[in-house]
């Protein structure tokens, strides 16, 4: 029997198989656009941690490298105590002189596209290949006692690259070798990513030691301010084996080394791979500036971020010559 015919009653439809297809590609059309959205903003997020952690790593390694380069040649001119007969005493012996030919009795010096040893007292030497053709640096100075902790309990005052307090020269008979070591130089980690290194000796007879600084440090290179007529004001900027070169002999090296009166330091650093996306081209890199272009580095296109550091220390301290 038919349900009899009620004109309040509401007509009930269902969905065509064609809206319901149409409402299937619009809502995964929702979801494909939420999801780039979600990737996109992902990776914009990895690439804006990986650049931070790149300028972190640069603003570090600069600092650390400009503050050692300040102390080269330190030495406390201060009376560190007055004796029995009423003479000054100083313990760091500044007017003690280097010796005219040891290269260790140096305060500055370094080598052009060197390879260093994590051991030992050398700085390097000159085209031993370098990490993409880094150079190293190398910075003495003497440290500081605390006042009436004897010659052994530093002040805090002067560190080393590593950041260890270094004491001052022994009171008995102080000599420059008392002074403080802090090598810069790049090598790779064991997964080949390269580092900024510091070696440097904790205690005056201890081992030498290297430690990474900064990671993603790709390439370190240094140039001289060379002051040939003694003015205090630099005629041209060299790099170390165009410096030595000015010597003509073993003999005159550090005397032409002891004409540096500043520096300039450029360093590259790079991020993790694949952060930067595809590269169809790259550009030439100036890490110690365009006013060098004889200084560059041609990057591979391998998808990272790179920045570059460049900055400028005149030396505060008179690099001494040897005593006539």
């Amino acid at each position: 029997m038919r349900a009899p015919y009620h004109p309040m009653r509401l007509r009930q439809c269902g969905m065509t198989l064609v809206e319901l297809m149409v409402a299937a590609v619009i809502g995964l059309m929702v979801v494909l656009a939420a999801t780039a959205t979600f990737l996109g903003s992902r990776q914009l997020f990895a690439a804006n941690a990986e650049a931070q952690s790149v300028e972190d790593s640069l603003r570090f390694a600069a600092a650390v490298v400009r503050g050692m380069v300040r102390q080269a040649g330190y030495a406390d001119y201060a009376p560190d105590r007055v004796g029995s007969d009423g003479t000054v005493v100083i313990g760091s012996s500044a007017n003690l002189m280097a010796s005219a030919d040891d290269p260790s009795d140096l305060d500055i010096v370094g080598a052009s596209n060197a390879r260093v040893s994590f051991t030992g007292e050398s700085h390097g030497s000159h085209n031993s290949r370098g990490v993409n053709g880094s150079d190293s640096l190398r910075v003495r100075f003497f440290g500081r006692s605390r006042a009436g902790g004897g010659d052994t309990e530093p002040d805090g005052t002067m560190v080393d690259c590593m950041g260890i307090a270094q004491p001052g020269p022994a009171d008995g008979e102080p000599s420059l070798a008392d002074r403080a070591w802090s090598f810069f130089f790049v090598a790779e980690a064991a997964d080949k990513e390269p580092e900024l290194y510091c070696k440097y000796r904790s205690d005056k007879e201890g081992a030498f030691r290297s430690e990474p600084l900064a990671r993603g440090i790709e390439v370190f290179k240094v140039v001289y301010a060379y002051d040939g007529n003694g003015d205090s004001v630099p005629e041209r900027w060299l790099d170390a084996a165009q410096l030595e070169a000015l010597a003509g002999s073993t003999a005159g090296i550090n005397s032409e080394w002891r004409k540096v009166v500043g520096l300039r330091i450029g360093m590259v650093a790079r991020s993790g791979p694949g952060i930067g996306g595809a590269q169809t081209q790259v550009e030439r890199l100036y890490p110690v500036g365009a006013d060098f272009p004889g200084v560059s580095f041609m990057p591979p296109a391998d998808g990272r971020l790179r920045r570059t550091s460049t900055f400028t220390v005149m030396l505060r301290n008179v690099m001494k010559e040897p005593a006539p």
